[in-house]
């Protein structure tokens, strides 16, 4: 690989980086907007109520974005280790 590629590919790498420690840091809010604009829940209902109300949606979409979250971060460590060797 040359220099210049490496360099190219290394610089696409911290962008996808950063854009990653943003997503961890603001993607929690995602799904609270998302709730927010849509009107569900208006209040968190616990079990005997949630299966049958909205709110599971809420909590299901703030695990997504976590582990959405978790994703990257490792994809980011992959591709590290991948142009280190």
């Amino acid at each position: 690989m040359i220099n210049a590629e490496r360099n190219q590919i290394s610089q696409r790498i911290a962008l996808l980086e950063h854009a990653s420690s943003l997503f961890d840091r603001f993607g929690g809010f995602i799904p609270v907007a998302v709730a927010f604009l849509n009107r569900w829940p208006t209040k968190v209902e616990l079990y005997p109520h949630w299966q049958v109300g909205e709110s599971w949606k809420f909590f299901l979409s703030c695990f997504l974005y976590f582990l959405a979250g978790l994703a990257l971060d490792r994809a980011i460590k992959f591709a590290k280790t991948g142009l280190d060797s």
